[in-house]
């Protein structure tokens, strides 16, 4: 199980470079109801497949998401190549505003504006999809060069309240039609 997490001090850089965002997250665009093993969690897309020209490839827009206990984010800390008193900044960081784990986000786009998370929002639901745990706003983040799935983009989301299994995850665009862009499933 491979967890990366780059830290600088007590704030998350961005990846800049796409051989550090797990393989998975960056495949084609997942197809509704397709159920991906990532972390030891099942994620299943629920819905988000559009209909557009090249949506099964790599050049079709993709939003991919994977989730991390808080254990495993303190495993990951762990692990990294940091003074101890960085490691345990960062692992009372995650015990202070990671309760619920976090979320990875991997987004591309064929335009480099629409790959800013700055037009993206996340909202979690609880088990039976009709209570708001939590919405969280993305802020700024210029997209990165095209790399073979166009101008792309990935953070990691800390969810500052514990969820129960399973749960679902909204990733919403502000600038689509559509009232909910993309929703995925957590399970066990």
């Amino acid at each position: 199980m491979l967890i990366i997490l780059l830290c600088i001090g007590s704030v998350h850089a961005q990846v800049k470079d796409i051989t550090q965002v797990n393989e998975a997250l960056t495949e084609r665009p997942w197809l509704d109801n397709s159920v991906h093993d990532l972390y030891g969690y099942k994620i299943s897309q629920v819905f988000g497949e559009r209909e557009a020209e090249q949506r099964h490839s790599n050049l079709g827009p993709i939003t991919n998401v994977a989730y991390l206990d808080l254990e495993q984010l303190i495993q990951g800390v762990e692990k990294l190549d940091l003074p101890i008193a960085e490691k345990k900044a960062l692992i009372q960081k995650y015990n202070d505003e990671a309760k619920g784990g976090a979320v990875q986000l991997f987004i591309s786009r064929g335009t480099e504006s629409h790959a800013n998370f700055k037009w993206f929002f996340v909202v979690i639901r609880g088990v039976d999809d009709k209570e708001k745990i939590m919405e969280i706003d993305l802020q700024y983040q210029a997209s990165e060069l095209p790399e073979g799935n166009g101008w792309w983009n990935y953070t990691t989301v800390l969810l500052p309240k514990v969820v129960d299994f399973p749960f679902y995850i909204y990733v919403n665009d502000r600038q689509s039609q559509y009232l909910s862009d993309f929703k995925f499933k957590i399970g066990q």
